[in-house]
């Protein structure tokens, strides 16, 4: 019989010799296999060894961090403290923090930041600005001791890891001091005029420094001081000039403007914004003296008079002097007919005229109280100059009778400009009919009427010519 495979089947030998060399490789894997797992167990307890020594380090690191830090901040020459993120509870603070805060370093640590801000809403400020930012640098903060003494507070504020915990890192500068000179600077160089320059400080400011752009440029003066004050002493001058201008400084600054200078008793003003700031000051400030003649009268004394013109242009507005002693001007042709226009407002008896070009750069010129008033020409100028009076601040009987006879006054002006005087006069006449005490209609009646008499050239263009200033 034949066998399909060639191969002989094997012998019971050779079965067992190969079932011995399998155990033998049986038993070498499990020697492999409990060799590995000795091997694992010491490379685990030797990882747990390296991982316990390294945590061991680290955190001797971290304390030695933080005992470094400690030292670095209280080395600090300012006041620094150091908060909770969380809570703002104060865990740590230099020796100097303490006695800024009115106590010990030792007694403010444990009390909420919060409780040293006048406004604690500030502080919730900063925290946040600091989550955007990243940092916060030199902000000016009022801070309050337990004993009610506020004082100023320049803060700056950056993220820190302190004692495993987030916290916030703050440094205080006192700046109360300087925040008192700086006040007092503003008295003789406004905030608002710094600002306009793009100057921070007093010490930013040198002689030179100039912005050029059209603004709104406001002279006002009192007029016949000198017959009030003739009587007075020079201390009764002094308070009585303080008083003034005591009740109509602060109307420039309400409307957005800045005083440049004082001209004695007269105001030069700036409104850098439109042309309404300058207007509405000066009504706000006729109308303080109303209140002020008000006063007077009642205690026996002359109401005063006040003279205001405004025009609007571009002008230079800077720092002028010398190295030694500077201070704020403007200059340009505009802020000179400015000038001359307040005072015109002598010559036509009224309290507040404006240019055409202030007039033009009104945001609603019908929102006031506006007449024409004539065109003149200033001396030493050759430009023309329309010129218009504001009487919203007019006491309330004149008010009331300029606007009822508004429409006839404008279209009696028309007849004068169109050289039909006839018609000019009998339209002032009616005018007058209403209103008698008004000196501007009369002035107009005198001019129409020797235009009548007189007649006039070919070259007439009823303008008004100033021979004096």
């Amino acid at each position: 019989m034949s066998n399909a495979n060639n191969n002989p089947e094997p012998s019971f030998d050779e079965l067992k010799a190969e079932v011995n060399t399998l155990r033998q490789q049986v038993i070498e894997l499990k020697q492999d296999k409990d060799d590995l797992e000795t091997l694992l167990e010491m490379t685990t307890e030797h990882s747990d060894t390296v991982e316990e020594e390294l945590h061991g380090k680290a955190e001797a690191a971290v304390r030695e961090s933080e005992r470094r830090l400690r030292m670095i901040i209280e080395a600090t020459p300012i006041a620094v403290v150091v908060t909770e993120l969380s809570s703002s509870i104060i865990v740590f603070a230099n020796t100097i923090a303490g006695p800024l805060a009115g106590s010990s370093a030792e007694e403010i640590v444990g009390q909420k930041m919060t409780n040293f801000y006048v406004n604690p809403a500030e502080r919730d400020t900063l925290v946040t600005r600091l989550s955007k930012e990243g940092q916060v640098d030199h902000q000016e903060v009022e801070f309050i001791r337990k004993d009610g003494f506020k004082f100023w507070v320049d803060i700056s504020m950056r993220y820190i890891e302190f004692d495993e915990n987030p916290c916030i890192l703050a440094a205080w500068n006192d700046i109360s001091h300087l925040k008192a000179l700086n006040q007092a600077a503003q008295r003789f160089v406004p905030r608002e005029y710094l600002s306009f320059l793009n100057k921070k400080s007093l010490t930013d400011i040198h002689l030179g420094d100039y912005v050029t752009d059209e603004m709104t440029v406001m002279f006002s003066d009192l007029r016949s001081f000198t017959s009030i004050s003739e009587d007075m002493t020079p201390q009764q001058n002094f308070d009585f000039v303080n008083a003034y201008l005591g009740r109509v400084s602060p109307m420039v600054r309400k409307n957005g403007g800045f005083i440049v200078k004082y001209l004695g008793d007269g105001i030069m003003a700036i409104f850098p914004g439109d042309a309404d700031s300058g207007v509405q000051a000066g009504i706000d400030k006729l109308n303080q003296v109303n209140i002020y003649n008000t006063e007077r009268i009642a205690q026996g004394r002359l109401p005063i008079e006040v003279g205001i013109g405004v025009n609007t242009g571009r002008m230079m507005v800077g720092m002028v002097g010398e190295a030694g002693r500077m201070q704020g001007d403007a200059f340009s042709d505009e802020v000179n007919l400015t000038s001359r226009v307040e005072g015109l407002t002598k010559y036509y008896s009224v309290s507040f005229i404006i240019t055409a070009a202030t007039k033009n750069a009104l945001v609603d010129s019908s929102r006031y109280h506006i007449r024409f008033l004539d065109k003149v020409r200033v001396k030493g100028k050759q430009k023309i100059l329309t010129l218009y009076e504001v009487y919203d601040a007019d006491l309330p009987n004149p008010r009331t009778l300029k606007k009822a006879s508004h429409q006839c006054y404008e279209l009696a002006m028309q007849h004068f400009y169109a050289q039909e005087f006839s018609q000019a006069q009998l339209k002032l006449l009616d005018v007058l009919k209403e209103n008698p005490k008004d000196k501007v209609v009369w002035r107009h009646l005198m001019t129409v009427t020797e235009c009548l008499e007189n007649g006039v050239n070919e070259n007439w263009t009823g303008t008004t010519i100033m021979t004096s200033k």
